[in-house]
């Protein structure tokens, strides 16, 4: 008759398995393609893009040498440091992107210590040791980022950077990603220079 609504019978033990079963995979794949979407865009609220100005390049140079740390900029993800472009290899190997050259012997650089090139974990810098240590897999890089020791493939990457004419500032190019060095490739060699921050 029409109109009429087919009965439905009870759902067999084996069939309501088999739905669950195929429910509970479709979601723990549906969350798995969600989060790694997530990767795919990066999180820009509240992270500055593009040229941006970190002060007086004089100011922070000196801040550098009484403190003996790099200067960390947390909103522009970098840490500061200075290398000394007087050395040949340093300048063939950073004097193309880092021309924030103060003076013979002095020039600014940044180095993304945010992304350790291994698995993305932030480098702290060590006091005592005077290099960046990864808390996470105990890579080292010294002070000027490059590979000394652990499972990164590499140094870490910087930004190129400059100074403005006009205003003296250091201006970092966030824009401009620069891959950091091969582990042979160290200009700037430097040795541990007191006990490391993280234990192998």
């Amino acid at each position: 008759m029409a109109g009429r609504r087919p009965r439905l019978g009870p759902l067999p033990r084996r069939s309501f398995l088999r739905y669950s079963l195929f429910g509970a995979v479709s979601a723990g794949l549906g969350g798995f393609g969600l989060a790694s979407l997530g990767f795919a865009w990066p999180r820009t609220g509240g992270r500055l893009t593009g040229e941006v100005s970190l002060g007086d390049a004089e100011v922070l140079a000196d801040q550098i040498r009484s403190s003996r740390a790099p200067v960390r900029v947390t909103t522009a993800r970098v840490s500061v440091v200075l290398w000394d472009p007087s050395i040949p290899a340093a300048r063939r190997s950073y004097g193309e992107h880092h021309r924030a050259i103060l003076d013979d012997t002095s020039a600014l650089m940044a180095i993304d210590t945010f992304n350790c090139p291994h698995l993305g974990c932030a480098v702290p810098w060590c006091q005592s040791s005077q290099w960046f240590e990864c808390p996470c897999h105990a890579s080292r890089y010294n002070r000027w980022g490059e590979w000394t020791d652990g499972p990164a493939p590499r140094g870490m990457d910087r930004y190129a950077s400059r100074i403005d004419e006009e205003t003296g500032a250091f201006v970092v190019d966030l824009g401009t990603h620069v891959t950091g060095p091969a582990r042979t490739d160290n200009a700037l060699t430097q040795g541990p220079e007191g006990p490391a921050c993280v234990d192998l």
